[in-house]
C-alpha cells in the first residue's frame, strides 16, 4: 500500500528469531550431552551427529534472520526519528509535514527535503534517537552471546528505561495526536525487547513477557480509536493515511507475536511472518487517487461548480447524502448541489476552492454517502477489535 519501513513486522520477526535461537540452543546443548554419553553405539553416534548438524544449520539460518531484522529495525527507527521531528515542529502545517515525510520515505531518506529549524523539535528527535540507539545496541549484544544470558538483565534495564521515557513523553501529548505514533512504535520496540529477555530467562519471567505485550496491544487499540475519532475521510485517507496504516500493521504484528508466544512451544519452531501477510486495505485508495496531482490538460471541476441533479439516480444519491425523508422529498426542490458541499462532507480543507477531475465526480459522490463513511468506520472497528466504531467527521450511524 505504501512504501513504509514498518518496524512492527521486523520487531515480530526478530522476537520469533530470538525465541527460536533460545530453543535451538537448548536442543543443541542436549544433543552435545548425548554425544558425550554415547560411546559404544556407532549408529546412535552418527544419528546424534546428524541431528547436531541439522540444529547447527537452523541456528545459522536463524542468526542470519536476526541480523537482517536488526538492519531493518535500524532503518525503520530512522523513519520514526524523522517522523517525530517533523510532526512536533511548528514551522509548517500538518499537510506539509506529511508531504515532506512522504517524499523523504520515497527516496529512502537519502535527501532532506526541508531542514527543521525548530530547536525543540530537533532536541526531542536527538534524545529519541540516542535512547533507541542504546537499546538497539544492547539488544544486538544480547542476541550475539545467546545462549548466555549475561546481557539479559541489562537489556531489561535498557528497555524499561526507554519505556519510562517514552511514557513520560506520551503523557505530554493528547491521546490521538499523530505525533504520538513514533513514540508508540518505539514503545513496542522496548516492550518486545524486554519480553525477549524475559522469555530467554525462562521460568516465571515468561508470564511477564506475555502480560506486557497484551497491555501494549490494548493501549495501541485505544490510541487508534482516539486517532480516528472525529477525523474526516479526507484526513484519514488523503492527508495522513500512513499514520493509521502503521497502527494497523503494528497491531497485527503484536497480536501475531502475542499468539505465537502463548501457543508455540515446540523447541524447533521456525515460524516467520512476511510483510505480505501483514497488509491492510483501508478502502480509501480510490479517494487518494481523486486528489493526486493531475496533468495540466485535464478537465477540472472546482468547488464553486453547481452539480446538476437530473435523474432519479441523482436524486436517490442526494437523499442519502443529505439524509432527506424519501417519502416527503420533492425532486423540484433541489435541481443542483455545489461541488463544495460534497468536498466539505468528506472533510476537504478548502471545499470552495478544491479541485477534482470531471471523471472523478461519481467516485467522489460515493465517498460522500453515509454508507461509505460508516463502512470505513466499521472496518477500523473490526481491525482494532474496538467496542464501538469511531465517529468520523460528517458521518454517523
Amino acid at each position: 500500500m505504501f512504501n513504509i519501513a514498518n518496524l512492527g513486522v521486523n520487531i515480530l520477526n526478530l522476537g520469533v528469531g530470538i525465541y527460536n535461537s533460545v530453543q535451538l540452543y537448548k536442543i543443541k546443548k542436549k544433543l552435545d550431552r548425548n554425544q558425550d554419553q554415547i560411546q559404544f553405539c556407532v549408529e546412535e553416534l552418527d544419528r546424534n551427529h546428524e541431528q547436531v548438524q541439522v540444529v547447527s544449520d537452523k541456528l545459522d539460518r536463524n542468526n542470519e534472520q536476526i541480523q537482517t531484522c536488526f538492519n531493518s529495525i535500524q532503518n525503520a527507527l530512522t523513519v520514526q526519528h524523522r517522523t517525530l521531528e517533523l510532526l512536533v515542529c511548528n514551522q509548517c502545517n500538518l499537510a506539509n509535514q506529511m508531504n515532506i515525510l512522504r517524499e523523504e520515505m520515497r527516496t529512502g531518506f537519502q535527501n532532506v527535503v526541508e531542514e527543521v529549524k525548530d530547536l525543540e523539535a530537533r532536541r526531542r528527535r536527538e534524545e529519541f534517537e540516542t535512547r533507541t540507539f542504546k537499546l538497539l545496541k544492547t539488544y544486538e549484544r544480547f542476541t550475539y552471546i545467546l545462549p548466555e544470558l549475561l546481557e539479559a538483565d541489562q537489556l531489561i534495564e535498557r528497555a524499561e528505561d526507554l519505556e519510562a521515557w517514552l511514557r513520560t513523553q506520551l503523557n505530554r501529548i493528547d491521546k490521538g495526536k499523530p505525533e504520538r505514533l513514533p513514540l508508540l512504535v518505539a514503545l513496542a520496540f522496548s516492550v518486545r525487547a524486554k519480553a525477549d529477555a524475559f522469555e530467554a530467562k525462562g521460568g516465571d519471567y515468561t508470564s511477564f513477557a506475555t502480560k506486557d505485550i497484551g497491555l501494549l496491544i490494548n493501549q495501541l487499540r485505544d490510541e487508534a480509536s482516539a486517532f480516528c475519532e472525529g477525523r474526516s475521510l479526507y484526513t484519514l485517507g488523503v492527508e495522513m493515511p500512513e499514520i493509521l496504516y502503521q497502527y494497523a500493521l503494528l497491531n497485527r504484528s503484536l497480536c501475531k507475536g502475542y499468539e505465537f508466544q502463548k501457543k508455540i512451544k515446540q523447541a524447533d519452531s521456525e515460524v516467520i511472518f512476511s510483510e505480505e501477510e501483514l497488509t491492510w486495505d483501508d478502502e480509501m485508495q480510490e479517494l487518494r487517487e481523486i486528489f493526486k496531482p493531475k496533468p495540466e490538460d485535464t478537465e477540472m471541476l472546482t468547488g464553486k461548480l453547481l452539480v446538476k441533479l437530473n435523474t432519479l439516480v441523482d436524486y436517490d444519491w442526494y437523499i442519502g447524502f443529505a439524509d432527506e425523508d424519501r417519502h416527503n422529498f420533492s425532486v423540484h426542490s433541489r435541481p443542483t448541489i455545489p461541488l463544495g458541499d460534497i468536498l466539505q462532507k468528506i472533510g476537504h480543507p478548502d471545499p470552495q476552492n478544491g479541485q477534482i477531475r470531471k471523471t472523478d465526480l461519481n467516485a467522489l459522490m460515493l465517498f460522500a454517502l453515509p454508507e461509505k463513511g460508516n463502512k470505513i468506520s466499521h472496518l477500523i472497528q473490526t481491525e482494532f477489535t474496538l467496542e464501538a466504531s469511531p465517529k468520523l467527521l460528517g458521518f454517523g450511524d
